[in-house]
């Protein structure tokens, strides 16, 4: 009864070798491979983890991949002891087959594993068809190993062995240089081909803050001290020439000229009163040109003071875009002649205006290229051509400088005024060093006061 029963079973663990070697030729890159080594051969040997490393170009144990985790960390203490241990199995003398309990492992390796590992392990080695080893499969359980094991992992390492040394025949030449060049070689091949790349030219270009703004804005200003009493538009709306934008408090005008209206009728009164006195009375005809120049005084104040009332309600002088900030800010404020409220411009005739900082400045010509990233749509840059420069640095809100470049946007999308983003300025073509080394060159001069 017991052998009939042992022949489907070794039946069995056939069809699944064979099924694993299969996978593990079917695999598409060694990543591939090393998860299908420790994850799919559970059903031909029974274990509680598999480990597959393998030698990296540098002849150094790496660790590809662990049964049961998407990605192993070279950094984790149970991946470095499972290279410490990976080194010993490969050094140690035997056959490529090692089965061994925890305990019997070099002391520091015992102790150390014994909070990760099972009790029992089993290596094998995966060797080349030259006998040359690439690396190892490591199988950890509790149970010990029997002979039947120790066979089905040495097909199973045979398998894993011959599909690792295919996928690395592509970068062995790689390898064998690497092993035979010595460190200063390969140090001075590194800086040989740095030093070339140097000289490789490259654009010199440099990000800086950017607004979309209009071109000749007509700015909106206060043309006389006062107190701003309403704001008759909203922030971005579209105005009509000749249409009421801002009024301010003429009180204390109007009641100036109401006064001066009474004085110039008095004036008036008292020159008519002295002309009629004059037919009769010599001396009233002396205070007729004193009375009259009164009277054209009073006259004049009273005109001075009816062209500042009209001064006190302001219209737009064209038909364009409201840009200011906030009407209930406005109101109730104080202005002075000349200070700005708002510009009415244009919607459809923008730029942009780029603020570059001193440290950032490069030549910059009239006619070079820049790329706008806008915030709102960071993937789809603008292009625009530079049209003027500033030659003295202006102060930002933030109390930095910047120099002023102003760019003229292509055909094609109009964006609106105000979008805010990042531009990219485009100088003269550079060699590569320069370009990496302008900024650290630049802090060492600020540094030493070269």
């Amino acid at each position: 009864m017991t052998e009939p029963a042992a022949e489907p079973k070794s039946t069995n663990i056939a069809a699944e070798l064979l099924e694993f070697q299969r996978k593990l030729q079917a695999c598409k890159s060694l990543r591939e491979l090393a998860f299908v080594a420790v994850n799919e051969g559970f059903g031909v040997l029974r274990f509680d983890q598999a480990v597959i490393w393998q030698y990296d170009m540098r002849s150094q144990v790496s660790v590809e991949a662990v049964s049961g985790l998407a990605e192993v960390s070279p950094e984790a203490p149970y991946v470095q002891w499972l290279t410490r241990a990976a080194v010993h199995f490969v050094e140690a003398p035997g056959q490529p087959v090692v089965a061994t309990a925890l305990a019997e492992l070099p002391e520091s390796l015992a102790e150390d594993g014994a909070e990760w590992a099972p009790d029992q392990l089993l290596h094998c080695a995966l060797l080349s068809p030259e006998g040359a080893v690439l690396g190892g499969l490591l199988f950890a359980r509790d149970e010990p190993f029997s002979e039947i094991d120790r066979a089905v992992a040495q097909w199973m390492g045979a398998a894993a062995g011959f599909s690792l040394w295919a996928w690395r025949r592509d970068y062995r030449p790689v390898r064998r240089w690497l092993q035979r060049t010595s460190t200063t070689r390969l140090l001075l091949g590194v800086a040989f081909a740095a030093a070339l790349l140097s000289f490789v030219p490259v654009r010199l270009s440099a990000l800086a803050p950017a607004e979309i703004t209009p071109v000749r804005p007509y700015p909106i200003t206060a043309p006389v001290e006062g107190v701003v009493d309403s704001i008759k538009v909203q922030p971005n709306q579209i105005v009509a020439a000749d249409e009421p934008l801002v009024v301010l408090n003429d009180t204390t005008t109007r009641n100036k000229l109401a006064v001066a209206v009474k004085a110039l009728d008095i004036a008036k009164a008292d020159l008519q009163r002295a002309i009629n006195k004059s037919f009769s009375d010599d001396a009233s005809k002396g205070e007729l040109n004193l009375l009259d120049a009164r009277v054209r005084e009073k006259v004049a104040e009273v005109a001075f003071l009816s062209e500042m009332l009209d001064r006190y309600s302001i219209s737009a002088p064209q038909g364009g875009l409201a840009i200011f900030a906030d009407s209930e800010e406005w109101r109730g404020r104080p202005v002075q002649p000349g200070e700005r409220i708002m510009v009415i411009a244009d919607p459809s005739l923008v730029e942009v205006t780029v603020y570059v900082p001193p440290e950032d400045a490069i030549q910059l010509e009239l006619g070079s290229d820049v790329s706008v990233f806008l915030n709102v749509d960071p993937l789809s840059p603008l292009k625009a051509k530079i049209v003027q420069t500033s030659y003295e640095t202006i102060t930002m809100p933030d109390n930095s400088l910047a120099y002023v470049v102003k760019a003229q946007l292509g055909p094609g999308f109009l964006p609106r005024i105000g979008l805010r983003g990042t531009a990219k300025v485009y100088a003269e073509k550079v060699s590569l060093g320069y370009y990496l080394m302008r900024k650290p060159i630049l802090f060492l001069r600020k540094s030493l006061g070269i």
